[in-house]
C-alpha cells in the first residue's frame, strides 16, 4: 500500500503544480496517479483505457454537433460512453476466464473523466496538455516498476498491506516481487457491482438536480461493497472525511486555492492519511483502503464546494444512494466475517428503509425548492407569449 500511496500522493500533487503553473486539465486530478497505479496492477487496463477514452471523445463530439447539451450532460454523456466500454470488455472477458480485481471496474469511470477534461480545454492547448499528461503517466509507471523488486518486496513489501507486491499486481508476478501476504477474495460478483455502478449514477444523478448536493457519482455504491468486506472501511471512510474537510477549509482559507488545485491536494491528503490508519485499524485490504481514501477525499470537496447551509446534506443524501445499494449487493453475495450486514433479516430492511426516508425528509426539510422551468419560461419575456 505504501508504494500506490507514494505514486497517488505524487501524481496528484504533480497534476495540482501543473494545472496551477499552465491550466492543464491532465485527464482530470485522479486520472493519471490512478491510471499509474490501475496499469501496474493489471497491464491490460491501459490499452482498454485508451480505447475506452477515444470512444467516449468521439461519443460526447458527436453529441456536441448533434444535440445541445452542455455542462454536467456532457459529464454524464462522457461517462456513460467511456464506462460502458471497459465494463462490457471486462465482463465479457470475465465470461472466457480472465479474473478482473474489483480496481478495474473502479478505474473503469477513467475514460470518461479524461475525455470530457480533454473536451473542456481549447484545442490549441490539447496537444501539450496531452504530451504532460503521457509524460507524468510516464514518470509514475517508472517509478512504480523501479521500486517493485525482489529486495524491496523482502525488506517493505509488507510493512503495510501489499497492493503492488501482491501475487495479484502483475508487476510484482513479472518482476518476481511477489510479498508473503494472503491474497484478498473476491466478494462480490463483478457483474453485480457494474449494475450498482449503474444504479449508483442515476440515483446521484437524480439527488443532484433535486437537492442541488454532490454525493459522489460511485462514492456510495463502493461503500456499500466495501462494507461487505470489512466494517472499519467505513469507519475510516468518515475519519478521512472530517480529517480532509478541515484540511481543505484550512488550505482554501490560508492559500486561496480553489478548484482541481485543491481537489488535487486535498485527496493527496487523504491518501496520506489512509496509510497510519490502515495500520491502526485492523483493515487487511490495503487496495480497498486505499481507494476508501480518494472516496473520503472527494466527499470532503464536495462538502467544501457545498453551500453551508445544503452541506449538512452531503452525509445524508449519501445514505440514500448507500443503503439500497448495500441491500442490493447483500441480496446476491456473503460477507466477510468482517462484513456488515451478517443477516439479511427483515429488521435489516426496516432499518435500511427507515434510513433512507430519513435521508429524504432531511433533505426535502433543508433542501430550497427551485422553481419549476415551465412557469419561469411562461413568465419570462423571451416565451413569445403576447398575453
Amino acid at each position: 500500500m505504501w508504494l500506490a500511496t507514494l505514486l497517488a500522493v505524487a501524481g496528484l500533487l504533480g497534476v495540482a503544480v501543473i494545472t496551477q503553473f499552465t491550466g492543464y486539465r491532465l485527464g482530470g486530478t485522479i486520472t493519471v496517479p490512478v491510471l499509474a497505479v490501475y496499469t501496474l496492477k493489471n497491464v491490460l487496463m491501459l490499452p482498454v483505457f485508451v480505447l475506452s477514452t477515444s470512444a467516449a471523445y468521439i461519443g460526447l463530439w458527436y453529441f456536441r454537433q448533434r444535440t445541445l447539451i452542455y455542462g454536467r450532460d456532457q459529464f454524464i454523456v462522457a461517462l456513460v460512453i467511456g464506462t460502458s466500454v471497459p465494463l462490457v470488455t471486462l465482463l465479457g472477458l470475465i465470461q472466457v476466464g480472465f479474473d478482473a480485481d474489483l480496481i478495474v471496474f473502479i478505474g473503469s469511470i477513467l475514460p470518461g473523466i479524461a475525455a470530457y477534461n480533454y473536451h473542456s480545454i481549447k484545442p490549441e492547448f490539447r496537444r501539450n496538455d496531452l504530451l504532460a499528461t503521457i509524460g507524468l503517466f510516464t514518470a509514475l509507471f517508472a517509478i512504480g516498476w523501479g521500486l517493485v523488486t525482489p529486495g524491496v518486496a523482502a525488506r517493505l513489501g509488507t510493512v503495510t498491506p501489499p497492493v503492488l507486491f501482491a501475487d495479484t499486481a502483475d508487476v510484482a508476478v513479472f518482476k518476481n516481487a511477489v510479498a508473503d501476504n494472503p491474497t484478498e477474495t473476491v466478494v462480490i460478483s463483478r457483474g453485480i457491482v457494474a449494475g450498482l455502478f449503474v444504479l449508483g449514477l442515476l440515483l446521484s444523478e437524480r439527488i443532484r438536480r433535486r437537492f442541488g448536493v454532490r454525493v459522489g457519482v460511485i462514492t456510495a455504491v463502493l461503500l456499500a461493497v466495501y462494507a461487505l468486506t470489512n466494517v472499519w472501511l467505513i469507519a475510516m471512510y468518515f475519519v478521512l472525511v472530517f480529517l480532509s474537510f478541515g484540511f481543505i477549509q484550512a488550505v482554501n482559507y490560508a492559500t486561496l486555492r480553489y478548484g482541481r488545485v485543491l481537489l488535487g491536494t486535498t485527496i493527496a491528503f487523504a491518501v496520506f492519511v489512509a496509510v497510519p490508519l490502515t495500520l491502526s485499524l485492523p483493515i487487511r485490504r490495503g487496495l480497498s483502503a486505499f481507494f476508501i481514501s480518494f472516496l473520503g477525499g472527494f466527499t470532503a470537496y464536495n462538502a467544501h464546494v457545498t453551500g453551508p447551509f445544503e452541506r449538512r446534506l452531503v452525509l445524508p443524501l449519501q445514505a440514500v444512494v448507500f443503503v439500497p445499494a448495500l441491500l442490493i449487493a447483500r441480496l446476491f453475495t456473503a460477507p466477510e466475517p468482517t462484513g456488515a450486514p451478517q443477516e439479511l433479516t427483515l429488521p435489516v430492511i426496516l432499518t435500511g428503509v427507515l434510513v433512507v426516508l430519513v435521508g429524504l425528509w432531511i433533505g426535502r426539510w433543508y433542501a430550497v425548492d427551485r422553481p419549476d422551468e415551465t412557469e419561469v419560461l411562461s413568465a419570462s419575456v423571451l416565451s413569445g407569449d403576447d398575453s
